[in-house]
């Protein structure tokens, strides 16, 4: 019984020395009076000595040069190129890679679309009796419309119809309205067969398609622009935070019934 008496006193003894120091912090760092945690945190001297961002990667030591601006600006010029210099390889290469994308798409659908227009030009010739393929985008528009330029169901019949829907009983301005809308006879066509002008109008949208796409890819690669210009500047941003700001923390606090595992977080 005395032996536990005097193990009682010595240990209520050397807890009433122990310095306010060597207590633990509270999540508000405030002086605890009560039972120390288990702090586990990173330091210096770990295995990954460069604090790591939201999304585990490490910062590189002179990132913290580049200001938001230029990183925005630099990503503006180059998807990637602002990850890159603040050290964010990983994600500088995904954006190079979409850049990358962006640009063989815009020049495997330009030249597509280039092909398919003269395969179409060629073909009207063959087919329908165009001369020459240096005509007018309306022009062409306009043969995969009418199986002929003159005739019943022709497309010079139905300016004359509009004509005469427009100016009727003004024969002068009805023939004014047909002499500078209709096909003269020196362009004008006629299609061997539904057949190839179904195929003409088939190689005409395939020509317009992959211009679409062209049209699309340009927009898609302004679009990767601002978002690597808009994470750029949120990586310039964290890295410039101080170290200690944003720092997280796990630790172990003996409770009643067992011990508690606790994460801390400074903002």
């Amino acid at each position: 019984m005395r032996r536990t008496v005097a193990c009682v006193l010595i240990a209520t003894l050397a807890i009433s020395i122990v310095p306010e120091s060597a207590l633990a912090e509270s999540v508000f760092d405030g002086v605890r009076t009560g039972p120390p945690r288990l702090r586990l945190e990173s330091s210096p001297g770990s295995w990954n000595c460069l604090p790591a961002d939201a999304n585990g990667e490490a910062r590189a030591s002179g990132a913290s040069t580049v200001t938001p601006l230029k990183a925005g600006a630099s990503s503006l010029l180059l998807a990637g190129l602002g990850e890159q210099r603040l050290g964010h390889d990983l994600r500088a290469k995904v954006f190079f890679g979409l850049e990358a994308v962006g640009w063989i798409s815009v020049a495997g659908f330009l030249w597509a679309g280039h092909e398919r227009a003269d395969a179409y030009k060629s073909y009207a010739v063959v087919y329908a009796g165009v001369v020459g393929t240096d005509h007018s985008d309306d022009y062409y528009k306009t043969i995969g419309r009418y199986m002929e330029s003159d005739g019943p169901g022709s497309y010079n019949e139905s300016v004359r119809r509009e004509a005469r829907d427009l100016y009727y009983p003004n024969v002068t301005a009805m023939d004014s309205y047909y002499r500078a809308h209709a096909i003269p006879a020196a362009e004008g066509w006629a299609w061997r067969d539904e057949s190839a002008f179904g195929r003409y109008g088939t190689l005409r949208d395939g020509s317009r398609f992959a211009y679409r796409v062209v049209l699309y890819s340009a927009f898609a690669l302004a679009a990767l622009r601002i978002v690597s210009a808009a994470d750029a500047v949120r990586l310039a941003r964290i890295d410039g935070r101080p170290a200690d700001e944003g720092k997280t923390s796990m630790g172990l606090e003996p409770g009643p019934r067992g011990v508690t595992l606790f994460v801390q977080r400074s903002f």
